[in-house]
């Protein structure tokens, strides 16, 4: 029998590294013991996920740009320059006058790095989108499972897209930071001009999460993607659009 394992994460269903910015499915732990999912014997409606569609953009007023395109030249940690890259001592402070708060500078790797989080979410409202469910009178789904998630990605970004922490949060949720978000999946990151579609599983922690919001299919949620932007001193300014359509198939149990 094919079982979805007890660990975090994605794998992918036909090979290759894990590429999903995206939503990840769901089955009650109760149900299963520790999560082990017997995807042969589960049985129910089958329906696609609507797919949604993201992107990050350089051109977006989310993400931030240095004054200076890069960051400073400087070394941080201990015995080196500085041990806070946003207080730096004479005569760097002179030479590097930058404003923290709108571009916040940490020590990475060795050295002073512009460093901030980008989010994009889109509203998921599986009684409206999906016509399985659209007549159907209960409220609740007694079991769903997200079997695979297909993910469509062109990063026409000029540098390597960053990991990606998916979270499913309720509708009013704004980040991933917010406490009543879950987060379902972290992908990790994808060189500059990858283009691709392919298809993943999706395992038990996942499904875990997901089901929290999903299994009350009459009310919308919130699928949120984050990532860490991270400029190095000496790189290149960052340009261009990446962006992701992602979609599944998804079981569920009336």
């Amino acid at each position: 029998m094919k079982r979805v394992p007890c660990r975090g994460g994605l794998r992918p269903a036909c090979g290759g590294s894990v590429i999903a910015l995206g939503v990840a499915g769901l089955i009650s732990m109760g149900s299963f013991g520790c999560g082990l999912l017997d995807l042969e014997s589960f049985r129910g409606i089958t329906f696609s996920l609507p797919e949604k569609s993201y992107a990050v953009d350089t051109a977006d007023p989310k993400w931030k740009t240095p004054p200076s395109g890069t960051a400073p030249t400087v070394t941080c940690g201990p015995g080196r320059a500085t041990q806070d890259c946003c207080a730096l001592p004479e005569p760097l402070s002179s030479t590097f006058a930058i404003d923290c708060q709108k571009y916040p500078l940490v020590c990475w790797n060795g050295q002073c790095a512009f460093q901030f989080t980008f989010e994009m979410d889109s509203l998921v409202d599986l009684k409206k989108e999906v016509p399985q469910l659209a007549s159907t009178a209960t409220s609740a789904l007694s079991d769903i499972v997200l079997k695979n998630i297909k993910i469509t990605l062109n990063n026409g970004l000029n540098i390597p897209l960053p990991p990606i922490e998916v979270f499913v949060a309720p509708q009013d949720a704004a980040s991933g930071a917010d406490p009543r978000a879950k987060k379902i999946a972290v992908v990790p990151a994808h060189p500059a001009g990858f283009m691709g579609t392919e298809t993943y599983e999706v395992d038990a922690a996942g499904q875990a999460a997901f089901s929290q919001f999903a299994t009350n299919f009459q009310t919308p949620f919130k699928v949120i993607a984050r990532t860490l932007v991270t400029i190095e001193a000496g790189q290149s300014a960052p340009s261009g659009k990446a962006t992701a359509k992602i979609g599944g198939q998804v079981e569920a149990k009336i």
